[in-house]
């Protein structure tokens, strides 16, 4: 039985697939040379759980196909519901610039 977060309630699962299309890379970072997947996941009693792990390869391309297959397979085999960010993550070192105010009061 699928479990429905606040989410999912109002704009529909969004699947793996859906995702690559906004970026390639989401939900992976390079630690070293090995690949790894970083999501979250509900769980039942509105509680989250981070979820860090390592793919164990170096090449991309691996890493995109293991992380397809894990976010299948993860909520099944766990019985969560996984919740994916919507958009294109900013690039790294990207800030948004506050309005400067001068130093004198007009």
């Amino acid at each position: 039985m699928p479990i429905e977060t606040p989410a999912e309630s109002t704009r529909g699962a969004i699947s793996p697939a859906d995702r690559a299309q906004d970026d390639p890379d989401h939900h992976l970072w390079r630690n070293g040379r090995l690949w790894w997947i970083a999501f979250t996941v509900h769980l039942p009693g509105w509680q989250k759980e981070r979820v860090r792990l390592s793919l164990h390869t170096a090449d991309v391309v691996e890493a995109r196909r293991r992380r397809d297959d894990l976010l299948h397979r993860y909520p099944e085999e766990r019985g969560c519901a996984l919740s994916l960010r919507i958009g294109v993550r900013a690039a790294r070192g990207a800030r948004r610039a506050a309005p400067m105010r001068s130093p004198v009061a007009a």
